[in-house]
């Protein structure tokens, strides 16, 4: 039997005004949530600090250097970790979209390695975490917890020769509690 055509446009504006929360999320991960992250903010908590972000940074250069499979996975250190991540977002297949981004880490790990054959010389300057920020309240880019969102932060790096560092962008970090971590390297993928 066929919906009758006047049916048709409330139907449609159901199925399109649903709630993403009405499709099931994956399962809440096992892990404690910092208050710098809990749904129950109502302001936006102060941005944390670069922290530990330099160090962790250095893993990403070594991988971006060698290119080793055992350097790159070390080099995922700097990348959001999966419990959080599963706990940040609120969306069927979430852990899927997890695997496919830590894919794209790696992707852009040999991507760049490929572009850029001085990485293979260049030594560590340091990192900047970038100016360049935004709260994520509940609800924007399918969250449910809140987090500060950075855009085109920097890892500096000194070509061998060079007088000054040259700057190679990471495109996206977020913060868990008092640590930022990268979700895009590269550019933002469709």
């Amino acid at each position: 039997m066929q919906p009758r055509p006047a049916a048709l446009p409330a139907l449609l504006a159901v199925l399109v005004l649903a709630p993403l929360g009405a499709l099931r999320a994956d399962p809440w991960p096992a892990i404690a949530i910092p208050a710098s992250n809990a749904a129950t903010l109502r302001a936006p908590a102060p941005r944390p600090p670069s922290g530990d972000a330099d160090a962790r940074a250095r893993l990403l250069h070594r991988a971006l250097r060698t290119g080793a499979p055992a350097d790159v996975e070390a080099a995922l250190a700097f990348f959001l970790p999966r419990d959080p991540f599963l706990a940040i977002k609120d969306m069927s297949g979430a852990a899927g979209y997890f695997t496919t981004l830590t894919r794209w880490y790696r992707r852009d790990i040999a991507e760049l390695r490929r572009a850029s054959p001085w990485l293979a010389t260049s030594e560590y300057e340091g990192f900047q975490l970038s100016r360049a920020c935004a709260w994520m309240s509940p609800g924007r880019e399918a969250n449910r917890l809140p987090y500060w969102s950075c855009y085109r932060s920097r890892l500096l790096l000194r070509e061998l020769g060079r007088a000054t560092p040259r700057a190679l962008e990471v495109h996206v970090m977020i913060h868990w509690g008092d640590q930022w971590f990268v979700t895009h390297l590269g550019a933002l993928r469709r």
